[in-house]
Order: C-alpha cells, then structure tokens, then sequence
C-alpha cells in the first residue's frame, strides 16, 4: 500500500492565497450589509419614537412642551426601552470618545442620538427665542402635510434649528461651533450615518430615510423655503456643494 500523500508546502500557499482573494471579495460585500442591517434597526427606533410622541401629545391638549433642554424628560414616562434613545451608528458617548455626529449626547442621566426638530416647540407667543419666532412654530402634530416635517431625527445633539441658508458641514462630522444665534444647525443632523441620508421620523409618524442635499427641501418650520439656495429648485449644482457631498443625489 503506497504511504498517503500529504498538501505540499505550496498548495497551502495557493489555499491561502484563494482565501485571502475571496475574503478581500467579500469584506466590502459584508460591511454594506452590517451598515444596511443598521439603517433598518434605526428606522424601527424611529418608528417606535411615533407613539411615544403621540401619546405625550394627547396627554397635553394636543401639543408639544415648550423647551428643547426637557424633552428627555417629559418623554421619560412613555419611553420605557432605553435602546430606541440611539442610532445604531452613534451609540458612543462623546465623554467616552464619540465623534461629533456619530457619538450620543448626555444630558443629566438621559443620553442618545436622535434629536428634535425645535421648530415643533409650543413656545409662548409673546415670546422669541433664539431667532425662533413665534409664527414659525408647528405647536402641534395636527397640521397639513405632516410627511414633510421633520419631528425626530439622527442628530449630533438634543436637537437642531435649521434655517434654509444654513451651510452644509465642509467636511462628514464638521462640528457645529455654537454661537448663540441658531447658525448653521443644519450641520447637526447633516452627517453621513447611512450612506448618504439619515433616518427621520416625520410629524405625521412616518419613517423614512432622508437623503442629506434632501434635508434643505423638507418644511422645517412654518415659513420655510423649500426653494432656496440649496436645492435645485435654487439653482443649486453638485459643484457647489463641499467636496464630500457632491456625488450624493440632488434635490
């Protein structure tokens, strides 16, 4: 019986070889799909942030509470599963480390990464508040068109002022420098979590992924352009955008 031949020491090379191809192949392949399982999960956190709204909303005549600094509060009673409070993009707390945009905020013992659009505040109407005005204000979840206007979102932080000429971030994760006159918070929910967009829970409590050059178009506040400068209807063209932005699709 002639003796069993083992692999030669070049075989096992080429088997290395095979694998180390296949697994180049297939990484990218992998990580698409761990980043696309990810959009999912953050949509259905979205999703869940429908009823906790709504049900604030009918136990307060119909409307939102007055001050972005307390929403983590006010929804404590109706959120009863600490997970949803994050984008599974931005799970780290900047005191652990987090970057800007893909980090979770702290505020007193609640932390996450979504934040409120403030424009849905019921601010007093004798009242201006950074350059919120009174007029602007969405109050309450009852209003036309609900599915273009954003009520909660992926967010750098609490929440975000946006205006229809603030500036896109010149770079992914750009740090909003505050200055205390509500510029420029755009950049706060302008980060690149999914692949070009974000996830968005609108007023009327559907979710949807959002493109960023998108986030210019939807109606923010009362009064918001929806035309303006940065988006097509404005005249807007890829090269105007900063570099990392210009091959996300337009609107």
């Amino acid at each position: 019986m002639g003796r069993r031949r083992g692999f030669t020491l070049i075989e096992l090379l080429v088997v290395i070889a095979i694998i180390a191809v296949l697994m180049a192949i297939l990484m990218p392949s992998l990580s698409r799909v761990r980043k696309q399982a990810r959009a999912v999960v953050c949509q259905a956190h979205l999703k869940q942030w429908g009823p906790v709204w709504s049900m604030y909303c009918e136990d307060n005549q119909g409307y939102f509470h007055n001050r972005i600094s307390i929403w983590p509060q006010v929804v404590r009673p109706y959120c009863r599963e600490p997970e949803i409070r994050f984008c599974p993009m931005a799970i780290q707390l900047y005191s652990q480390g987090g970057r800007w945009g893909y980090g979770a905020w702290e505020l007193g013992d609640m932390s996450g990464s979504y934040g409120l659009n403030q424009w849905v505040l019921n601010v007093p109407k004798t009242s201006v508040e950074g350059r919120r005005a009174p007029e602007n204000m969405w109050r309450t979840p009852n209003v036309d068109g609900g599915n273009y206007i954003p009520l909660f979102l992926d967010c750098a932080t609490i929440g975000a002022t946006v205006w229809p000429e603030d500036d896109p971030p010149d770079y992914d994760g750009q740090y909003w420098p505050y200055t205390g006159n509500n510029m420029d918070e755009m950049r706060r929910v302008c980060v690149n979590r999914h692949d070009g967009g974000i996830g968005v829970l609108f007023l009327d409590y559907s979710v949807r992924k959002v493109g960023l050059k998108e986030l210019w178009t939807l109606k923010w506040h009362r009064l918001y352009n929806t035309g303006g400068f940065w988006t097509k209807a404005g005249g807007a063209e890829p090269e105007d955008w900063p570099r990392w932005m210009r091959l996300f699709k337009d609107y």
